[in-house]
């Protein structure tokens, strides 16, 4: 039984597709268990022709399928968050607005034509923001080892009172605030690999002192914030660190900026818990950034983060989907985490890298470990 539908039917009786999550039921014992989130709204919520869309999870749920993954994945029950979770993040206005709006059918949010909503958007958002707080909840009380959430709509720039960037709540500050308030958790590190800044994750975060953004993308780019000179409010300063990198950083630049400034800033804020926003949108093949990532280079990234959390916090450590545009990268990139996860060797590289030169930026990181106090 190798493809998602095969485990699925072989355990449960089920025939949809999109129905995983719909169980609480263990996968078959494996040496290393990995929680995975999936429900059948995420993919509902869709738009054609739009680079965020379902199709995103078609790939990934094809390349596990044809990698005989999906038997090695524990599912985790998703549920929808409820309205003071999703307060822990928003408005009650916003809250409502996203309601509304999606109740009244397809139709943008912005004049930009960016962040859609459809009939079933406003309850994706609440089952993407209530599986996040699933899957970190079992992880932390080790029901899983460690896990990953397939989670749309995505979260990492939906701001307190505001919808942008194909975001509409925030689901990873709602998981972490999720783990201090039902478990008493006192740090939590959200480190945000996508290539564009979390804007919405630091705003949420840069005056509490118990959560640590971390974000790494290019920069100046959209949505133009995310300056090193970002390092939190009052008590919290020190605990908002931006890494901008300008175009055409790659894999070397990447893993050390992994190495040299986050990794540090991480074993100094000693964090109970690390939620890993993946984006893969930084991969040299991905259509809306500049930056040359590959398959093995994001592999590493995932892998050194989990080392860090087994270091840091006995491997308490998650992932939930970000961006990725171009189904060809996003399918063995996504694969590649999973396998990381499980504690398998990733699969080869189908892609290698792009035709484009990495960037020199020794000169670039040696000012920005200076500034956030790196030796």
């Amino acid at each position: 039984m190798n493809s998602r539908r095969q485990f699925i039917q072989q355990l449960l009786g089920l025939t949809s597709l999109v129905s995983l999550s719909a169980c609480g039921h263990a996968a078959r014992p494996a040496p290393n268990k990995t929680g995975v989130v999936l429900d059948p709204l995420f993919f509902e919520h869709t738009l054609k022709d739009h680079p965020e869309s379902a199709l995103r999870l078609t790939a990934i749920d094809q390349a596990l399928q044809d990698a005989q993954l999906w038997s090695r994945l524990t599912p985790v029950k998703a549920r929808k968050a409820t309205q003071q979770e999703l307060l822990w993040a928003h408005t009650p206005s916003y809250i409502k607005e996203i309601q509304q709006l999606s109740e009244a059918g397809t139709a943008f949010y912005d004049e930009n034509q960016d962040t859609y909503l459809t009939p079933a958007s406003y309850e994706a958002a609440c089952m993407a923001a209530g599986g996040a707080i699933a899957l970190n909840l079992a992880v932390y009380d080790r029901q899983v080892d460690n896990g990953y959430a397939l989670l749309r709509p995505p979260g990492h720039h939906a701001l307190a009172d505001k919808a942008m960037g194909f975001c509409l709540f925030n689901s990873d500050v709602i998981a972490a605030r999720a783990l201090q308030k039902y478990r008493g958790v006192k740090r939590v590190a959200i480190v945000d690999l996508d290539v564009h800044h979390g804007n919405g994750t630091q705003d949420l975060t840069i005056d509490d002192p118990s959560i640590m953004a971390v974000s790494v993308h290019q920069h100046p780019y959209w949505p133009m914030t995310g300056g090193a000179e970002h390092q939190g409010s009052g008590e919290a300063f020190g605990t908002n660190l931006n890494c901008p990198l300008g175009a055409l950083a790659g894999d070397k630049t990447y893993l050390r900026v992994m190495n040299e400034i986050i990794i540090p800033k991480l074993q100094a804020f000693k964090p109970e818990h690390i939620i890993v926003f993946a984006g893969y949108d930084g991969h040299w093949q991905d259509p809306l950034a500049q930056h040359l990532l590959t398959v093995d280079g994001y592999n590493q990234l995932v892998s050194q983060l989990k080392e860090t959390a087994q270091n840091l916090c006995g491997g308490r450590i998650s992932l939930s989907l970000g961006g990725g545009y171009n189904l060809e990268a996003l399918a063995p990139c996504a694969l590649g985490s999973f396998e990381v996860l499980l504690g398998l060797t990733p699969s080869k590289d189908p892609l290698g890298k792009g035709r484009l030169p990495e960037k020199d930026f020794s000169e670039h990181l040696a000012q920005l470990k200076r500034f956030q106090g790196v030796s």
